[in-house]
């Protein structure tokens, strides 16, 4: 897989200037780490990524309704919001309404039960977002969350890319020429349609391991 340093040097090589043994070697090389990041963040946003996808499972105790979903951050989202957040222990899905719904429902019915429903609100110091289910859970069970989580902006030159990275490579590049005015060979605007054409080819490839779930369009 593709590392922060071997990005940064992919960028460097189109831009004709000399690569770099880390991302803080010179100020340039830390610039278009910026770009880099700001890359990559860019794509995680724009399709809920295979490489991306991973399952926290959450025990519930009887009478606790609300849980942390540890390691997911403030950029995560659900798979599916009606296929994600499924109770293993009983094998049913539980669905989401709006918190205010729940809200009236624990006032109008507090009693714990199986949990069959699911809202999100807030985030914990550590900044991992909070899940309340109603019923309140009556007993121990296991609810699994299918959940999106993008990585955290790279800083180490070893750390590893999990979107593809040839519109990463490109973006960055289009976001470097941008800074610095048209290369020889090509502009900006030229740059910039490499990386939404790469951009629009990965997410449909991506999408081809996850036929149905959406469409997308540059």
């Amino acid at each position: 897989m593709a590392t922060y340093t071997s990005i940064i040097n992919s960028v460097l090589r189109r831009l004709r200037e000399s690569e770099v043994a880390g991302p803080s070697s010179t100020s340039y090389a830390a610039l278009i780490g910026d770009f880099v990041n700001e890359t990559k963040r860019e794509m995680e946003e724009a399709w809920k990524w295979t490489h991306l996808r991973t399952t926290v499972p959450i025990t519930t105790a009887s009478g606790t309704s609300q849980y942390v979903i540890t390691g997911a951050g403030k950029r995560w989202k659900l798979q599916h919001p009606k296929l994600s957040v499924y109770n293993a222990t009983t094998n049913h899905r539980l669905l989401p309404q709006p918190a205010a719904w729940l809200k009236q429902q624990v006032i109008l019915n507090a009693n714990p039960q199986q949990p069959a429903y699911y809202y999100f609100e807030g985030y914990d110091a550590s900044g991992d977002p909070y899940v309340t289910f109603y019923a309140i859970p009556d007993a121990v069970y296991t609810i699994n969350m299918d959940v999106v989580i993008p990585q955290a902006d790279f800083t180490v030159g070893t750390e590893e890319l999990s979107v593809p990275e040839w519109p990463v490579v490109l973006g960055a590049y289009a976001k470097a020429l941008a800074e610095r005015g048209e290369d020889n060979g090509k502009t900006h605007g030229e740059a910039m349609q490499k990386y939404s054409l790469a951009l629009g080819d990965a997410i449909a490839m991506d999408i081809a391991l996850t036929t149905g779930e959406t469409d997308w369009y540059a």
